[in-house]
């Protein structure tokens, strides 16, 4: 051994490689090249694993590759060796690498044969991937829940009214505390440390800051009442103030968490709370008060029909004690009512409606006799809309349904007093106009025979008292007339300007008899045409203008006529101003009523029945309008009528200033209608009949007359049928025997067609229509109007042709199926 190692550099003993053998340049130059290169790369490789096992002092078992790198660095030494024999056989110094190698090559074997086990559990390079990929989501999951908790915490901290904060162990902000500045509105350089402070009251601050001094406990936990600076009121708002200690693992303070909570709201709505528990309390004490000092009876009953309430006013209705109902079904106390109510309370619990204002008559055990009750029934609901009971009110109402009979008898009584009052004027009237027509009738025949002065003045006298006679029983009829409701108003269009100078024409005398100055004007633009019953508005102002003209002595009346259009419905007023005598407001309270005068004394100097203002007031009423009075006593008084004009959109206005009254010269002349026709006269006054032939004759018609109806029916046909019949018929309507209904209506069964003329002293509401419905063409009242009468027999014998008197008739017809 000792002689091995001793030429172990000597290379006499053997030959080199180039000389043994035949080698050829290329086939020696392979096996060197190639030792080299094995030699190169095995050199390589144990410095790239020592450089990998020093990077990554993760990998496991470091030795093994240490092994590795010593085998792989033997193998290469050996190709070394052998590339370098082919000059200088060093072939002991190749057997001791080639048995370093073995060693070294039977040294990893073992260890790898020991490692193989723990080799094997570690996982393969796929599953190491699958676990990475597995990992990084796992990563991504856990960052994502992160960020979705940080949003979260910074939303629930920007949005929640409360603080939340976060405190080191001393009681310091140490970082910035979000909802803190937002309440406060102290900036991080205000609230950091201790200067959170700041923002709390005066009084609370020493308290708040003697907590983190006081001994905790794993379970302490802190709160606070106390005052906070809220930025946006202004104020210092009451909030609670809550702290938890955080603590690590050997039981020491991390920091402290907490919340600041605002109760000012809460404190706000305890109070409101407070308050309305108050109200309520009181509402409910005053609704028991009421419920049980309620003069109506009041009751509660379940779907049993069991009494659950009932106040003592009902309970004294039932005659029952008010602790005897309490559970009790409601029909085994009052069975006598029992068939009446109940199908009342089964109404509501069907229908889920009240049952109002029924009445229910019967006896309880408190009346003997029968009596009424007003009962109104209400369900009581759950909010699913389920009824669950029926509150009811009773109230006795006997007295009041007696009161009522007596009433309506009373009221069927004065009906009958005011239709008996009627008839009464309606018979006075007729028994009274008939022989106002003879007076005046042959007033006008005497004025046409007179000559003398003296007698002349006489007639006239006796003929104007019996024209104010007849306005006064004309006042007086139309007053019973608008009472009795058989007055109506007509409204159609009347034209404004010829509808005021008419009625100035008829004052125009009145006033010029007291040498009184009547003055007419339009205030403004005014409609051309208005709608109203024109006739009944010409009666109003003439009223109304001959009452100023009456209590005037000096002066002058004036009519002003104004538009008043700023309304919803326009008005058209009339104010009839004087400089009369005036009137205090004692007599202005007494002017419209009937029969009064503003001077009710007996030395009066004025006369009149005191109907006309009266019947001013109820016409003006019935247009629809106002009627008032100023007036002071010696200043004069206005009167105002105002009434609707109708639609005036697209009516012309007109400004017509003073109305000028037109001379005498301009006046047109009656125009006189001479007869030339048969005329038949039926009426039982021989008076009547002799002044109807005197103006007719007169007027150059041929006339006969009849007594009474029947004998008027004889004369017609015996006419008719000798081939002269009458041309016209005038006929009284109340005759004896027959009257005029019945004789017409058996003129026209004959075939009859001749036109016939209604004579009546009747004038109430219903007179003409009743006429011209019983077959009469024509109506004429009276006291007659002789001119009227001429014109009328003149336009049915001249004007109007049989066809245009069928037309007529049918026309008639027609408006009273109507």
């Amino acid at each position: 051994m000792i002689e091995f190692f001793s030429k172990l550099f000597d290379t006499s003993d053997y030959p080199a490689r180039w000389n043994c053998g035949n080698w050829t340049s290329g086939e020696g130059w392979l096996h060197i090249l190639s030792d080299i290169g094995t030699w190169s790369a095995y050199t390589a490789i144990p410095i790239v694993l020592i450089y990998f096992t020093y990077k990554r002092r993760d990998i496991p078992y470091p030795r093994l590759f240490s092994l590795f790198a010593a085998f792989i660095l033997l193998c290469g030494a050996v190709h070394l060796v052998e590339a370098i024999i082919f000059w200088y056989p060093i072939y002991r110094i190749s057997g001791l690498l080639k048995l370093a190698t073995a060693v070294v090559s039977w040294a990893t074997v073992i260890v790898l044969i020991r490692y193989t086990p723990h080799l094997l559990q570690i996982p393969s390079i796929a599953v190491t991937n699958k676990r990475l990929v597995e990992e990084v989501e796992q990563r991504k999951v856990i960052e994502r829940d992160l960020r979705w908790m940080q949003s979260r915490y910074e939303a629930f901290l920007t949005g929640t009214s409360s603080i939340i904060w976060t405190t080191d162990p001393r009681g310091n902000f140490i970082v910035p505390q979000v909802s803190w500045q937002r309440f406060t509105g102290q900036t991080w350089e205000d609230h950091q440390g201790d200067g959170w402070l700041k923002a709390l009251l005066p009084e609370d601050r020493a308290e708040l800051a003697a907590l983190w001094s006081k001994p905790i406990g794993k379970q302490t936990c802190f709160r606070v009442h106390g005052h906070i600076w809220h930025a946006e009121s202004e104020s210092y708002r009451p909030v609670i103030t809550e702290a938890v200690p955080v603590f690590d693992e050997e039981g020491q303070i991390l920091e402290w968490v907490g919340t600041v909570s605002d109760i000012h709201e809460q404190r706000m709505a305890e109070e409101s709370l407070s308050a309305a528990e108050a109200e309520s309390s009181r509402q409910k004490r005053e609704l028991e008060l009421i419920y049980d000092t309620a003069p109506v009876g009041m009751g509660l009953v379940d779907r049993e029909y069991r009494y659950m309430r009932i106040n003592d006013t009902l309970a004294r209705i039932n005659g029952i004690p008010r602790e005897a109902h309490l559970g009790r079904v409601c029909f085994e106390l009052i069975p006598e009512l029992a068939e009446r109510i109940k199908p009342l309370y089964d109404q509501v619990f069907q229908t889920g409606k009240a049952v109002k204002n029924q009445e229910v008559r019967g006896k309880t055990p408190a009346s003997e006799t029968e009596r009424c009750w007003l009962v109104n029934y209400h369900p009581m609901t759950h909010r699913t809309g389920e009824v669950w009971g029926v509150s009811s009110t009773v109230q006795d109402i006997t007295d009041r349904k007696e009161m009522e009979e007596a009433l309506r008898d009373s009221e069927q009584q004065a009906s009958q007093a005011n239709l008996a009052k009627s008839e009464f004027l309606a018979n006075m009237s007729h028994e009274i106009r008939t022989p106002m027509a003879a007076i005046l009738g042959y007033a006008d025949v005497l004025i046409g025979h007179l000559s003398d002065p003296d007698n002349l003045n006489c007639v006239m006298i006796m003929k104007r008292n019996g024209e104010h006679l007849l306005e006064l029983i004309n006042d007086i009829l139309d007053l019973s007339r608008i009472e009795a409701g058989k007055l109506e108003v007509e409204l159609k269009e009347a034209p404004l300007r010829e509808l005021v100078a008419d009625v100035q024409a008829l004052m125009q005398v009145r006033a010029d008899e007291k040498n009184l100055m009547l003055n007419v004007k339009f205030s403004g633009q005014v409609p051309e045409t208005i709608i109203t019953d024109s006739t009944r508005l010409r009666q109003i102002l003439i009223n109304l203008i001959g009452n100023a003209i009456k209590f005037t002595e000096h002066g002058e009346v004036r009519l002003v006529i104004r538009l008043h259009s700023d309304s919803e419905k326009p008005m058209i007023e009339f104010a009839v101003q004087d400089t009369g005598i005036g009137m205090s407001e004692d007599q202005i309270q007494r002017l419209f009523k009937p029969f009064s005068q503003g001077d009710s004394s007996v030395t009066r100097a004025y006369g009149g029945s005191g109907l006309g203002l009266a019947i001013s007031k109820r016409l003006v009423q019935m247009l629809k309008g106002q009627l008032k009075v100023k007036s002071e006593t010696g200043q004069g008084s206005v009167f105002r009528v105002r009434i609707p004009t109708g639609p005036i959109k697209g009516i012309p206005l007109i400004e017509s200033g003073i109305l000028e009254r037109k001379s005498n010269a301009g006046e047109a002349v009656s125009k006189i209608h001479r007869l030339n026709c048969r005329v038949l006269v039926v009426d039982d006054r021989r008076e009547v009949r002799h002044i109807s032939q005197h103006f007719l004759e007169k007027a150059g018609a041929s006339v006969a007359s009849a007594e009474d109806g029947q004998q008027g029916i004889d004369m017609a046909l015996i006419a008719r049928d000798a081939g002269d019949p009458f041309d016209v018929i005038l006929m009284d309507m109340q005759m004896p025997q027959v009257d005029g209904l019945q004789a017409i209506a058996e003129l026209r069964a004959a075939g009859l067609d001749s036109p016939i003329i209604a004579l009546t002293a009747d004038a109430m509401k219903g007179d003409r229509e009743r006429c011209l419905q019983g077959g009469c063409d024509d109506y004429l009242s009276k006291p007659i109007d002789h001119g009227q009468m001429v014109e009328m027999v003149w336009r049915y014998s001249e004007e109007v042709t049989a066809d245009a008197l069928q037309v007529q008739r049918q026309e008639q017809a027609a408006r009273f199926r109507n």
